[in-house]
């Protein structure tokens, strides 16, 4: 046991080293964002809390289940380094394109309607997003309504993405732009926001690299990655404080932050995947895809369907209840796989998954260059709430809410885009090697 952590963060940090060549040779960060976070959330995280500087997660008070040990995280790290390994590795043998560097051409000429209709789809999208987030929620208790605010990383990033094309000419619509792009970053910053704000700000860093070469993609990205890392560790240090809704309050106790960061205590889907072990299959069965099921039967309101099951283990075994408030800890993708069916359940999930966004990838090069560049910084976003894992309806009707006013101004304006075509600057994805 004493040489299996070592191994792990070797294995690891290869990975990584063949994602940062991946990326500069290929222009694709995906495998850089699977590497990076999940080495992050697992051999990180282990290092930290074995170290003195960080704890495991309460489990015998919060779920009634055993205490974790650095055995049982230990134990756990090999799941998690296996599921990357073929995550990436079956999206790399899958993904056989070089991505494109998009020229900022192409929607210049967009007419005055057209334009005027993309500030007012932000500006209502923005005002309904706020009425979602107070009274409509209370109203019609739906966690899709409570979602619904992810429509502001999409509106944010379509602004700024037609700003970057040359869309936006006059002072009144880049003021526009800018007030709700501010506003959407001051409503999704704060304790139980963080996973929106860095949405918003990761979707809007790859939408604006998309029109740079890999080297200074990467500063652009490393910025943004810094800005959002930092933001993250603030909004979390503000649930220890007294007014978790008073966000200058998180600027005061940045110290408190900062050893969040360090102690990985925003980052413990290794304790999640831990707590996971507890559960199957000692307490459940395996799920066998029903929670990835569950994707699809969730939006179906219990009202239609009184006798619908509950989803996750939590509510499953009824460790937690409403009284005694909201708790969730991620137990990451690979956790999530480990309890659809063991290491089969990773195996055959990390294949399907990494096959399913290679496809992804390759069929968003076949766009306009304008929807390809808004919709690459979104799905690069919403990567990161997929790979911390968790609740998988949540997570997808996160990329949904945040993909929707993207896609509606897509289709409003299909004839528009089609005649735009890409721009002769395009530098359009071609295929190449897998030996390149």
């Amino acid at each position: 046991m004493d040489t299996l952590f070592p191994l792990i963060v070797l294995i690891q940090t290869a990975l990584l080293v063949f994602a940062g060549v991946w990326f500069f040779r290929r222009n694709d960060e995906v495998p850089l964002i699977i590497a990076g976070l999940t080495m992050f959330f697992s051999s990180y995280r282990y290092f930290a809390v074995t170290q003195g500087w960080g704890e495991w997660i309460e489990t015998v008070y919060t779920f009634g289940l055993p205490p974790i040990t650095d055995e049982d995280a230990l134990e756990v790290l090999p799941f998690m380094a296996f599921g990357e390994f073929v995550l990436m590795a079956t999206y790399c043998v899958r993904m056989r394109r070089k991505l494109p560097v998009v020229a900022a051409e192409g929607l210049q000429r967009l007419p005055p309607r057209t334009v005027s209709s993309l500030l007012a789809l932000g500006i209502v999208f923005f005002l309904l997003s706020e009425y979602a987030r107070s009274a409509a929620f209370n109203l019609t208790s739906s966690s899709y309504v409570y979602l619904f605010p992810l429509t502001l990383i999409g509106v944010a990033t379509l602004l700024v993405a037609a700003w970057r094309f040359g869309a936006l000419y006059t002072p009144f619509q880049k003021g526009v732009c800018l007030l709700i792009v501010a506003a959407a970053a001051y409503n999704n910053f704060g304790a139980f926001l963080r996973f929106q704000f860095v949405g918003l700000i990761i979707g809007m860093a790859v939408t604006l690299s998309v029109f740079y070469a890999p080297r200074k993609r990467a500063v652009a990205l490393l910025l943004g990655t810094i800005i959002a890392v930092l933001a993250f560790s603030l909004g979390g240090g503000l649930r220890q404080a007294d007014n978790v809704n008073d966000k200058a309050a998180a600027f005061q106790r940045f110290d408190s932050s900062w050893d969040r960061l360090v102690a990985g205590e925003d980052a413990n889907m290794l304790d999640g995947f831990a707590i996971v072990r507890f559960v199957y299959p000692e307490l459940m069965d395996f799920t066998l895809g029903m929670e990835h099921l569950e994707v699809l039967t969730r939006p179906i309101p219990r009202e239609l369907w009184p006798d619908k099951p509950v989803g996750g283990y939590v509510n499953k075994l009824g460790l937690r209840d409403a009284s005694q408030g909201i708790l969730g800890i991620s137990q990451s993708i690979y956790g999530s796989f480990y309890g659809e069916g063991g290491v089969i359940g990773i195996a055959v999930f990390a294949v399907l998954y990494g096959l399913g966004l290679a496809a992804i990838t390759e069929w968003m090069t076949t766009l306009h260059p304008f929807v390809y560049s808004v919709l690459r910084g979104l799905f690069v976003a919403w990567m990161i709430p997929l790979l911390r894992g968790g609740d998988l309806p949540g997570i997808y009707a996160w990329l949904g809410m945040s993909s929707l006013t993207v896609l509606m101004f897509a289709w409003s304006n299909r004839r528009l885009l089609k005649q735009g075509s890409q721009p002769a600057t395009w530098s359009g994805p071609r295929p190449i090697p897998i030996r390149a």
